[in-house]
């Protein structure tokens, strides 16, 4: 009984590792562009429908100097259109990192986020038109990668390693609190 909360813990960040692996990287990689400057468009690249599910991907590698608080590394817009000028996708966010104590740190780091899972409406030429404006960081390389027939966000094995990872924090705590 000792070693369960531990366990449970253990299933549960195991569960949510695994369902988070494989949203990224399920599918084929079709496409990686890399960009260059703050804005810009892809090349053309021809889909179509028995390509889907698709997901794009941002990856960013950038440098920062982390104070005390949250800093934004960076802003990014996208958006992918495809014939007749038809929007697919838009996708805006920011990275954002923190920091606890007041130490200065510089550190490497890189962000790979899922822009988008979206779906090709109709055989053609798309493009994608990107912006990633640096804030406190600086930026050495930035890239969008195109995957082809994806597997959806394992739902119901995450909720299995949420709650597994719940039950044996609680366990664990009360745990602790009887023995004192």
């Amino acid at each position: 009984m000792r070693k369960l909360p531990v366990l449970l813990i253990l299933v549960g960040l195991g569960l949510i590792g695994w369902v988070g692996y494989d949203y990224t990287t399920s599918g084929e990689e079709i496409a990686r562009f890399e960009l260059a400057g703050e804005a810009g468009s892809t090349d053309l690249i021809s889909l179509e429908p028995s390509l889907n599910s698709m997901r794009a991907l941002l990856s960013v590698t950038y440098e920062i100097e982390l104070l005390a608080g949250s800093a934004t590394a960076f802003d990014y817009s996208i958006m992918m259109t495809g014939p007749g000028s038809l929007t697919v996708f838009t996708a805006e966010g920011q990275q954002r990192d923190k920091r606890d104590d007041n130490t200065p740190e510089y550190a490497t780091k890189t962000s790979e986020q899922v822009i988008k899972t979206f779906a090709v409406p109709a055989p053609g030429e798309y493009l994608l038109d990107w912006r990633i404006v640096p804030d406190k960081a600086r930026i050495t390389s930035r890239s969008i990668s195109l995957r082809r027939n994806v597997e959806p966000l394992r739902i119901p094995y995450l909720i299995a390693g949420v709650a597994c990872f719940g039950l044996g924090v609680l366990l664990l705590i009360r745990k602790r609190r009887k023995s004192i």
